[in-house]
């Protein structure tokens, strides 16, 4: 397969993962000597569409969470939606990681924004800044159609979309 930056062969990798409550998912890694490269999990069991959501305190920031690239992630009070798209990957994370992601793309619309954007974004990092610390709460929603993503916690809802 070639490489969509630079057209050279692309390197695949492909590794397993055992995840709990979730089951056994096969992660594809597609690497250019450029330095693209793609990501995508794929369950070993075929999923229904689901909805997966958690209240995300301080001791939550470390849970699992497993992303595919048809994942739509939404975190209501920050007034964050982020919809897959054609680069969407697959990750392995953890709630911690999933905020981290959305704060570098806050610091990146602060950097390129009108003001009224940077200054929506600032509002963004402080209240960030507050659930690292642990003296804020916020909602973290996966919503997959395929059903490949989930949140490892025991305080995790599950629903059928």
């Amino acid at each position: 397969m070639e490489c969509p930056q630079c057209g050279r062969n692309l390197e695949l990798s492909m590794q397993t993962y055992d995840i709990p409550f979730f089951g056994a998912v096969l992660q594809s890694t597609f690497l250019c000597s450029c330095g693209y490269k793609f990501v995508d999990l794929y369950p070993y069991e075929e999923k229904e569409p689901s909805r997966y959501t958690l209240r995300v305190t301080g001791d939550e920031l470390t849970s699992r969470v497993v992303k595919s690239s048809t994942c739509t992630i939404l975190v209501p009070e920050l007034g964050v939606r982020v919809d897959p798209g054609p680069a969407s990957e697959g990750i392995i994370t953890n709630v911690e990681g999933i905020l981290r992601r959305i704060e570098q793309v806050v610091k990146t619309a602060i950097h390129w924004g009108t003001p009224d954007q940077k200054k929506e974004g600032k509002k963004i990092l402080r209240k960030m800044k507050r659930i690292y610390e642990d003296k804020e709460t916020v909602t973290l929603i996966l919503e997959d159609p395929r059903g490949f993503s989930c949140i490892v916690s025991d305080r995790t809802q599950r629903e059928s979309m």
